[in-house]
């Protein structure tokens, strides 16, 4: 958290020319097909697809039109890379295809393309977002069989490929990019966002904790650099990589920024979907993030001191994996009586507005690569109650108050206090925006730029 910390107020940030010297220094290419594909599925980002665009987005303020950073995808249809602009990458985010998709949770895709016979009633309900699909497949197609595709003549030996996202969702995607290896001679990347799925599997949908167990070994083997987020993450996956018996490539720690930077709403837009006092958590709903903790601390809270006493508690976020008991308790309760109010759906300029409205924001979860919510909270000047736990003290710092995720008694009390005192939350907000310092996404593109052996300014 080393940047100035922001007030509030939307920033312009100066485009800063790189020394790029020419063609001096090798392109940096950032593969971006997963964040493309996400879009197709999907309305909203969860956290990797929001890091992801700010990235590309930093970059593109201040190296686009050089030579030295490019965006690329491997068409999950033809395997293939394309070249492709920011612009492409803008436009899956603000004019999602997802934004049509018969799709209510976050694994509901994969389950239906692993089924496929007998999800062609979907497709049949659907006919216009699937033709959307069959479309992006045609054109990857016809570029290929055309020779439309550049990319090849554009890469030149020394470049590097890198990859920010969910790369392990693009079927045999570290054989491609051995293969660009051994035949162009250049480099390549990845962002390891966490190894929770190996070290917690009981909390990710069982097919995806043993893919990405799959999809990590064999990166590491491919990779001459290796992104991670925070301490947290990098000491977990020197301990797997001992363990397993990899020969790990250097490991740079990239600490996250926090901001909507590209997207930043009108100030005072209206939330007439918000109650007048609410606590805010924001995160994908499903077990590991521990949503049916806060409902036993709610249910209590309201049994201790009264409805009128008690502000709402607001779940912002997609439905992910195993929540069915925390719906089914939400239901037999009609959300505590209407006390917790859940929202899957929130476009950014929104959710910015609930991080502003809220009293304060919690994030209870088990287990995390970095936590992007609560350094969200505290660059809106939102005092955050957190989980203890892996990697969430590292984005909290000592503006946060934190509790043992597992043990109720621990939440309630740290919960019920700046309900009860104003003061103390009064004196909490006011120290979180006294001395929280933002780190912006250009602080986090410089210290990326350094990681690679740029010549140009970095962040420590």
């Amino acid at each position: 958290m080393s940047a100035s910390r922001d007030t509030g107020e939307p920033q312009t940030e100066s485009k800063e020319a790189p020394c790029s010297g020419g063609n001096s220094q090798p392109t940096i290419w950032f593969e971006a097909e997963d964040f493309l594909r996400y879009f197709d599925h999907f309305r909203n980002p969860t956290g990797t697809q929001r890091l992801s665009f700010e990235i590309y987005g930093a970059l593109n303020l201040l190296y686009g039109g050089s030579e030295r950073v490019k965006f690329c995808r491997l068409s999950v249809f033809t395997k293939r890379l394309h070249a492709i602009r920011f612009e492409d990458l803008r436009s899956a985010i603000l004019n999602p295809l997802g934004a049509t998709a018969p799709w209510k949770t976050f694994w509901e895709p994969t389950m239906f393309w692993e089924r496929f016979p007998r999800s062609i009633p979907v497709v049949l309900q659907n006919p216009r977002f699937f033709l959307s699909i069959f479309k992006v497949a045609v054109r990857d197609l016809l570029e290929t069989l055309t020779g439309r595709t550049s990319f090849d003549r554009q890469l030149r030996r020394g470049d590097m490929i890198v990859s920010l996202g969910a790369g392990w969702g693009i079927p045999g995607y570290m054989k491609h990019m051995a293969e660009r290896k051994r035949r162009h001679g250049i480099k390549f990347s990845i962002f390891v966002h966490d190894v929770l799925p190996i070290e917690f599997p009981s909390f990710f949908e069982p097919h995806h904790a043993t893919h990405f167990g799959h999809w990590l070994r064999e990166a590491i083997s491919v990779t001459d650099i290796v992104l991670t987020n925070s301490k947290y993450s990098r000491a977990r996956l020197i301990k797997l990589a001992a363990k397993s018996g990899w020969r790990l490539p250097p490991i740079k720690m990239l600490e996250p920024g926090s901001g909507f930077i590209d997207r930043l709403p009108a100030r005072g837009q209206a939330m007439a979907s918000l109650p007048a006092r609410y606590v805010l958590f924001v995160s994908t709903i499903e077990i590991r993030k521990n949503h049916r903790l806060l409902v036993r601390v709610w249910e209590r809270l309201v049994k201790r001191h009264g409805a009128d006493r008690v502000p709402a508690l607001v779940f912002v976020g997609m439905l992910g994996w195993s929540y069915e008991e925390l719906l089914a308790d939400l239901a037999a309760s009609d959300f505590l009586n209407g006390k917790i109010i859940m929202l899957r759906c929130l476009p950014d300029a929104e959710l910015q507005e609930a991080y502003r409205g809220c009293l304060f924001t919690v994030f209870p979860s088990f287990c995390e690569g970095w936590g992007l919510p609560i350094a969200e909270s505290l660059e809106h000047g939102k005092f955050c109650i957190a989980s203890n736990r892996t990697s969430i003290p590292e984005v909290g710092g000592n503006l946060a108050d934190y509790f043992d995720p597992a043990d109720e008694e621990d939440a309630l009390a740290k919960i019920e206090r700046p309900l009860l005192d104003p003061a103390y939350l009064a004196a909490r907000e006011a120290q979180v925006r006294a001395e929280y310092r933002r780190r912006t996404w250009n602080d986090c593109v410089h210290a990326l730029m350094g990681a690679f052996g740029s010549r140009d300014r970095t962040a420590d």
